[in-house]
This record gives C-alpha cells, sequence and structure tokens, in this order.
C-alpha cells in the first residue's frame, strides 16, 4: 500500500502540478501631474508547487482613480524593467 502511494505521489510531482499565484508585496499612492491619486503597485508572480514557488521577478502596475471611484491598472513596462533581475 504504501509503494502504490509513493507511487501516486512521485507521478503528481512529475506530472507538473502547479499554479500561478500572485503575492502583493508593496504599494503606494501618489498624485500625477494632474493632481489625480495613483496606486503605484508591486507584485510577485509566482509557479508554486509540491516543492515550493519558483523565483520570478516582480512587476508594477499603475493604478488611476477614476472619480466614480473605479480603478484602470495598467502594467509599466519601464518598471519591470528596473526590477528585473540580473541573471
Amino acid at each position: 500500500m504504501k509503494k502504490i502511494a509513493f507511487a501516486l505521489f512521485a507521478l503528481a510531482a512529475l506530472s507538473g502540478c502547479s499554479v500561478t499565484s500572485t503575492y502583493r508585496t508593496a504599494g503606494g499612492w501618489r498624485k500625477n501631474a494632474d493632481g489625480k491619486p495613483v496606486l503605484y503597485q508591486t507584485y510577485l508572480q509566482a509557479t508554486c508547487g509540491y516543492f515550493g514557488c519558483s523565483d520570478e521577478d516582480s512587476h508594477m502596475k499603475r493604478c488611476t482613480l477614476n472619480p466614480d471611484n473605479t480603478m484602470v491598472c495598467v502594467a509599466d513596462p519601464e518598471a519591470d524593467r528596473i526590477l528585473k533581475k540580473e541573471n
């Protein structure tokens, strides 16, 4: 019975069972040139499996607050380039 359980675990581990997870790492509100509030949100997206999570680069989104309290967020490629780890 233990051999079957171990075989199933090994098969699951080798089959690539993983989940992409997003972790909020930091954020802060600023005002843009027009005086409107902007949220700069950094986050880490990692692929997690049985043996932990992969070590990925951080990313940043810039979110603007609209008058109706909705937010529009866009990726910030320049910030992503700065946050990228050197390989």
